[in-house]
């Protein structure tokens, strides 16, 4: 699928891996991909709530999309972000603006409104792409802003209702890191390394044929392109 000698994106290939072990796992079954429960689907899967409000009626129309990677816009103008700020930006209401009405059930015409993105199902690896890499019709460039990530993340103010109620609080959503991929270099010449956890606090960098250990300090202070982080508590059925 990704054969040759072009370089290769480190997202476009993650993605596409996942792709291809799901459709295999699935192949000459009848099971739905929305009712899989093969090992991607489990341990990758989430759920992404989309909230849609009518600014007239304050309507709500809802749907929800299955996502296995989460991907995370980065400001250019900004020396420093957090990990938390991006999610945060990720999941706060958008106006859609007049020139973006969309049809509203119940007021059966068109209207402006809001959309709102939340985490309705939480997977048990929650994987990040921090959008490095903007491409226009003008401009190929990347962005270098630092992102701030933590060893451990509570991703229950980003779950669907937790800022409507406390139901959420005694629930445990925290996740630990235990892999980043970064680019080096520039658009046009870069190159990926990454770090990998082994147990609980034994890391190491991967820089193609060399594997050295690495401290939790090296990983918190890489760029940061791809975000792998696994549940703390894990919840068995």
């Amino acid at each position: 699928h990704l054969a040759g000698y072009e370089q290769q994106d480190a997202h476009e290939f993650f993605i596409a891996t996942l792709d291809l072990l799901h459709r295999h796992l699935i192949y000459r079954t009848n099971i739905q991909p929305s009712q899989c429960s093969c090992v991607v689907d489990t341990i990758f899967t989430g759920k992404l709530q989309s909230d849609v409000v009518c600014q007239v009626c304050l309507g709500v129309s809802t749907t929800i999309d299955p996502f296995w990677d989460i991907s995370l816009d980065l400001p250019a103008i900004t020396d420093s972000i957090s990990l938390e700020d991006c999610l945060q930006r990720f999941t706060q209401p958008e106006h859609l603006g007049s020139m973006s009405k969309i049809r509203c059930s119940h007021c059966d015409r068109n209207q402006e409104s809001t959309k709102q993105l939340t985490l309705q199902k939480l997977p048990v690896v929650a994987s990040f792409h921090l959008k490095r890499f903007e491409h226009s019709t003008r401009l190929h460039k990347k962005i270098t802003t630092r992102v701030d990530f933590p060893e451990i993340i509570d991703m229950t103010p980003f779950i669907t209702g937790s800022r409507d109620t406390a139901e959420q609080a005694d629930r445990d959503n925290k996740y630990v890191l235990f892999a980043v991929i970064n680019h080096i270099g520039t658009l046009d010449a870069g190159h990926y390394t990454s770090y990998i956890r082994q147990h609980s606090n034994l890391w190491f960098h991967c820089n193609d044929h060399q594997i050295l250990p690495a401290s939790i300090q090296h990983v918190l202070d890489s760029e940061g392109y791809l975000l792998f982080y696994h549940k703390q508590i894990l919840e068995y059925a």
